[in-house]
């Protein structure tokens, strides 16, 4: 029974030493891990607000007067069946200039449409600005504590780590899952009447940013009898946009940051809470 006892004890002091081993590990992660990581995600999201042409805070705007407008040319990956064909001049967070043409049936016959965004008027791309806001916050989240002060606990860490990446998941959202619109959405789009000569009654157009690419958007639309609007054809058009793919790796590669430091602690974290 003695031999028994005596190698419990050992046992028993075995697991305190790891334990404390274990707790000398969490807290060099909390005072000289945690602050190179958030500094090294707050340089990333410093370059992505750098190259994320948005209108923002009050440097950001006079810096968004400088940007150099943009001519893109918007191609169908497969060829378009109406043979819709855009080029665009993009200014940071709008479409400054467009000119669309696609084949259009009036009765029996086809002609080929052409129209331009009149001069003055933009199309906002509303979804830059909204990734541009998140942005900020997280950036916000990311600053609140300087380098002196001292995390205390894990959960503390996690709860920053939580609300910064739910922003950075946001921010990413904003880009690579755009808003479905509703067919009323799309009709009473403000941004319709911007073209000159007017689109025709039964052709709605839409600009919207899918990951890396801006994309035009045609649709055909027929008014049914029960005075309802189907859309009877969608086409699109694209290009790629090298900034836009640049915020995605952004907002990709400082999630991927939080989620490695959010793992150290939490592996280490709960061993000692169920040893």
């Amino acid at each position: 029974l003695g031999l028994v006892i005596v190698a419990m004890a050992k046992s028993n002091d075995k697991e305190d030493a790891e334990i404390q081993v274990l707790r000398k590990e969490l807290d060099w992660l909390l005072k000289e891990e945690v602050h190179p990581v958030l500094q090294d995600i707050k340089d990333t999201l410093q370059e992505c607000y750098d190259c994320l042409p948005f209108q923002g805070p009050i440097d950001k705007s006079s810096n968004h007067e400088d940007i150099q407008p943009q001519k893109v040319l918007l191609t169908a990956p497969n060829g378009s069946s109406l043979n819709l064909k855009s080029v665009v001049t993009l200014k940071g967070d709008h479409v400054h200039a467009a000119e669309i043409q696609f084949k259009h049936k009036q009765g029996k016959e086809h002609h080929m449409f052409k129209t331009n965004i009149k001069p003055g008027s933009i199309w906002k791309l509303l979804q830059i600005h909204d990734a541009g806001s998140y942005l900020c916050t997280a950036l916000d989240i990311v600053s609140r504590n300087d380098s002196s002060y001292e995390y205390r606990s894990v959960k503390e860490v996690f709860l920053l780590l939580d609300e910064l990446m739910d922003n950075l998941m946001k921010c990413r959202q904003c880009l690579s899952l755009p808003k479905r619109k509703s067919i009323q959405d799309l009709i009473e789009n403000q941004n319709l009447q911007i073209f000159n000569p007017p689109l025709p009654s039964d052709i709605a157009v839409s600009f919207y940013i899918h990951t890396s690419k801006l994309v035009l958007a045609l649709y055909c639309l027929h008014h049914n009898s029960q005075h309802k609007v189907d859309i009877t054809q969608r086409v699109q058009v694209e290009a790629a946009v090298k900034w836009l793919n640049e915020a995605i790796i952004f907002f990709t590669l400082s999630l991927q940051q939080c989620q490695q430091l959010r793992d150290k602690l939490l592996a280490v974290s709960q061993i000692l809470d169920h040893p």
